[in-house]
């Protein structure tokens, strides 16, 4: 089935949508083949959120997505806030299902069209019902739009081959691509910015991005933020920065970006047993009230007093419902499938959280399995949307499995592998990783033709007599393909540095409690954007694992609020979705993106 042509019409206005339909990814089989209706009929519950819309069509369809062709297997009008609950009769086999929600009361010649991908339609009906309640959710959202227009563009338009697993490793391999597509339909549909040439609804404008861009792929740095800019024209970029942050760190969207989901009714992701809860929580300047209102007044919501970014630790148990408790009563929780729901008192304030739990490679911990968790939320004090990374590390006796924070370099196959998937960056010595970092999250890149106007190149190594240190020093440039096809080989003005040290070296020390820690911390740092933008002094943090590292100001400083920088690539982050769920197990330590 084909992926439709980029037609390009009148511009849109798009408001605030996502369906949260309760699913789940099913961690085998495979797609293709034409649909043959009647298997038992399996019943959906969600709603159309992100702001409620009225009298939404929600359409299940199978194949491909509603708007590439897919065959229409069940329709419905969500209710006055957004809510509705559908029965259909999936195909047989193992064919993909989506959801689509298209909004009413569009202008004239415009439409809302969002989608998402639901899972196979043999797992599905095996469940039978599902709901937001007992399984993971995926919100048709822009997030889970731009992940469908990625994977068309990187599958030749055809969705035969979407799986689990295929979408899985979309989300993977092309984070930032998704997010930056995600971005540009939360712009439009904040009313915050108009497509410089028009459109004819939300999913065109995801598949026009995604085809003009250069996607994320070895030796090669994504152009889909410029694209998008482009695309968008106007002041939007200076708009993109706050809205990719609106996206890591709200509590749908977030956890959208990583692994996928699980249809194994009351099987979780997380074994029972006692955890070291070792987590970094960072408020944005973002207000959550860009994720919750309908329409924006042309301005990014934000938070005028942000606390610096925390160093939380917490012993918790887990339990075989999935209840998430801790004797000190500062963590409650529930975790459904590998979708984790976290309330956490800091003393200082509460976090409602959502994320995603994936199983960290067992060299990363002593050869026990630990879990890395990555999602947001919002502090419900003062509404700030905050960004969540921590591991679950299985204790015994009271102490925590011990980290390997030098397997990166101690396990050779998966230096080797890593090492040949460069993310453009040049320089780096023999031992050193390559590791980009985007910071296009954070900082505005004022129309530039090129991606690497928000990147930071950096090579890191083991701090020399230590196995719970690294120095990370800035490589000599890096090499991307312009937005006009060109190549170029240079450096940017993007810089991180550290008091005491020499060259632009940055040390990194795993913390003292719990001895020794799941996070790395660098403090007394300056991160300097190109372009004469704040720099930003403080403290840096990296949760084994996860994706992205934090810089955050110091108490008492004018704080602008955290910045995520994100990790292009999967260097220092190979999750599975889980070591009990998925079909392949656990990924090896030498498994890349390609």
């Amino acid at each position: 089935m084909q992926h439709r042509s980029l037609k390009l019409r009148k511009t849109f206005v798009l408001l605030p949508a996502a369906a949260a339909v309760a699913l789940a990814l099913a961690g085998c089989g495979g797609g293709g083949g034409g649909p043959s209706l009647g298997a038992a009929s399996t019943s959906l519950s969600g709603a159309a959120i992100d702001a409620p819309i009225a009298g939404a069509t929600i359409t299940i369809t199978s194949g491909a997505p509603l708007v590439d062709g897919g065959t229409s297997i069940g329709s419905i009008t969500a209710n006055s806030q957004g809510g509705f609950t559908i029965s259909v009769n999936l195909p047989t086999g193992s064919v993909p299902i989506f959801a689509n929600a298209v909004a009413p009361n569009s202008s004239a010649g415009t439409t809302l069209e969002l989608s998402s991908y639901l899972g196979q339609s043999d797992a599905l009906a095996a469940a039978g019902a599902l709901t937001t309640s007992n399984l993971p959710d995926l919100d048709i959202s822009p997030v889970s739009t731009a992940a469908l227009a990625v994977f068309a563009r990187t599958n030749g338009g055809n969705f035969n081959n979407l799986t689990p697993a295929s979408y899985a490793t979309t989300l993977a391999t092309y984070r930032n691509d998704i997010l930056a597509i995600a971005a540009a339909i939360k712009a439009v549909g904040d009313n915050l910015c108009t497509p410089a040439t028009p459109v004819t609804s939300t999913t065109d404008l995801a598949a026009t991005i995604a085809q003009n861009a250069t996607l994320s792929a070895t030796n090669t740095a994504s152009t889909t933020l410029a694209t998008a800019a482009a695309t968008l024209g106007g002041n939007c970029a200076t708009v993109l920065p706050a809205l990719q942050t609106a996206i890591l760190a709200d509590d749908r969207f977030g956890p959208e970006l990583d692994l996928g989901d699980l249809i194994e009714a009351n099987v979780q992701a997380v074994l029972p047993g006692t955890y070291s809860l070792q987590s970094v929580i960072a408020e944005t300047p973002v207000s959550q009230a860009i994720n919750t209102q309908t329409t924006q007044s042309g301005s990014v919501p934000t938070v005028s007093t942000i606390n610096p970014a925390e160093v939380f630790v917490d012993n918790v148990t887990v339990d075989a419902s999935g209840n998430v408790t801790s004797t000190d009563n500062a963590v409650s929780g529930t975790l459904y499938g590998n979708l984790l729901r976290l309330q956490i008192n800091d003393g200082t304030g509460t976090y409602q959280l959502r994320a995603k739990v994936g199983s960290l490679p067992t060299a990363l911990s002593s050869g026990q399995q630990a879990y890395n968790v990555q999602g947001g939320g919002v502090n419900t004090g003062n509404e700030a949307l905050t960004m969540f990374s921590a591991d679950l590390v299985p204790t015994s006796a009271g102490t925590p499995a011990q980290p390997q924070w030098d397997a990166y370099w101690s396990n050779g196959t998966m230096y080797q592998q890593m090492g040949s998937e460069d993310s453009g960056v040049r320089g780096c010595l023999s031992g050193s990783l390559p590791v980009r970092f985007d910071l296009s999250a954070m900082f505005a890149r004022n129309n530039m033709s090129d991606d690497s106007f928000s990147a930071l190149a950096e090579c890191v190594a083991p701090t020399v007599g230590s196995n719970t240190s690294w120095t990370m020093s800035p490589a000599s440039g890096m090499s991307f393909e312009e937005y006009n096809g060109s190549a170029l080989t240079t450096g940017y003005g993007a810089t991180l540095t550290q008091t005491g040290q020499s060259g632009g070296a940055v040390v990194w020390n795993a913390g003292s409690s719990p001895t020794p820690s799941y996070v790395m911390q660098a403090d007394n740092v300056t991160l300097t954007p190109p372009s004469g933008a704040t720099p930003i002094s403080g403290s840096a943090y990296y949760v084994l694992g996860s994706r992205s590292v934090v810089v955050s100001p110091l108490a008492g400083a004018s704080n602008p609020g955290s910045a995520i920088l994100n990790i292009q690539g999967r260097f220092l982050s190979q999750l599975s979705e889980s070591s009990r769920n998925s079909s392949d197990g656990e990924q090896s330590m030498s498994q890349g993106d390609h």
